[in-house]
């Protein structure tokens, strides 16, 4: 049941380009843009904010875009923002808000979740020049559609500072926000103003300086979501990164600050068969609380694991749930056969990674056979 949902109430989300939207499912519906804005709050607290505040207050979840977004993905046992908000967020100014609406007064966005650039240091192989600059060559070499370098400039930053007094929780996300330097700016802002916000970062783990772990150890409310698809070579494969630096880093900043991580994985056709190896390698690790398997890729279809065939998928799904605690999808068919598209797309990414994924991942040359 979505209605009564309260992100709009309480959150906000920017994108690099400057769009603001509902919430990070929301993209490409804008609301508005933050270059046309007085100031942030003030766009909270407009009517363009309470039309989606009244629609889902009146059940309007199945005709109202982006929402549907939502209501479409819990019918398929997929988790969004409304999930995490209403099943772990508290907002202790929750009922005081509601009061100041009512009488319309201004209330302050209690849930930030931004994105200052598309700045990062991987390539990842499910990923393109839209979410990480470090893809723009790699777009170009391949043949594929490049976007820019894409970042807020220092106007909308000064904007997302003069909110930060009065927020419970902020998201940072990229790109990869530490290879972002402009984030550290906000932090330090944030140890000024507002210290005990809860702040959440998803992280790649490879960009961890000692500035970075200085700043980060004076924020005793911070969570880091460290995105982490494989073990080993297979990591290394699909995020182009180094799996040892991120274990290092992992260790260190436990070690620095006392705060545990949680993994996000990413669930591709490139890890589908070895997941568990997460698990293992991780469960038992003092740095690592929890391990959550809920991402999965859909689009580009080439590297999405919906592009196995429908008993196959089924028959491994089923394998996987035996062994760790994944959520579920439920197989659709891709536009069309996606096999010889997906192994010349997979060749590419091993002569441009310099080693063979199928070496490591056996069941998916096995499958390309």
């Amino acid at each position: 049941m979505i209605q009564g949902c309260k992100v709009p109430s309480v959150s906000l989300n920017i994108s690099p380009q400057g769009d603001l939207t509902l919430c990070c499912h929301a993209h490409p519906h804008t609301t508005g843009h933050i270059s046309k804005v007085n100031s942030l709050e003030d766009f909270f607290n407009s009517s363009v904010m309470d039309y989606y505040r009244d629609e889902l207050a009146n059940g309007n979840i199945k005709t109202l875009n982006p929402c549907n977004i939502c209501y479409k993905r819990n019918k398929e046992g997929l988790t969004t923002l409304r999930n995490r908000i209403e099943d772990y967020f508290t907002f202790p100014r929750d009922e005081l808000d509601k009061k100041a609406r009512a009488v319309g007064m201004n209330v302050p966005i209690r849930h930030l979740e931004y994105t200052l650039s598309n700045i990062c240091n991987q390539t990842c192989a499910m990923c393109s020049s839209n979410c990480s600059h470090a893809w723009i060559e790699l777009d170009k070499k391949f043949g594929r559609k490049v976007s820019p370098l894409s970042k807020l400039d220092q106007e909308s930053i000064e904007k997302i500072e003069k909110i930060l007094y009065g927020l419970d929780y902020v998201n940072l996300k990229g790109g990869e926000p530490f290879a972002d330097i402009r984030n550290l700016r906000i932090l330090k802002k944030l140890i000024e103003v507002n210290p005990k916000c809860n702040i959440e970062i998803v992280t790649n783990m490879q960009s961890i300086t000692p500035e970075t772990m200085l700043i980060l150890k004076q924020l005793p409310n911070i969570k880091l979501f460290a995105s982490v698809d494989g073990v080993g070579k297979v990591y290394d494969w699909i995020r182009g990164g180094n799996f040892e630096k991120t274990v290092s880093n992992m260790e260190n900043f436990y070690n620095e600050t006392g705060n545990t991580i949680q993994i996000g994985t990413t669930i591709s056709l490139y890890n589908f068969y070895s997941l568990e190896r997460i698990q293992e390698y991780f469960e038992n690790k003092p740095y690592i609380h929890n391990i959550v398997f809920d991402n999965w890729v859909e689009g580009p279809s080439y590297c999405s694991a919906l592009c196995l065939p429908e008993d196959m998928f089924n028959k491994r799904l089923e394998e996987l749930k035996q062994r760790i605690n994944i959520v579920p999808i439920t197989w659709k068919s891709t536009e069309r056969d996606m096999k010889q598209y997906s192994l010349e797309e997979t060749e590419k990414m091993n002569k441009h990674r310099g080693f063979n994924l199928f070496d490591h991942v056996p069941e998916l040359k096995e499958w390309y056979k």
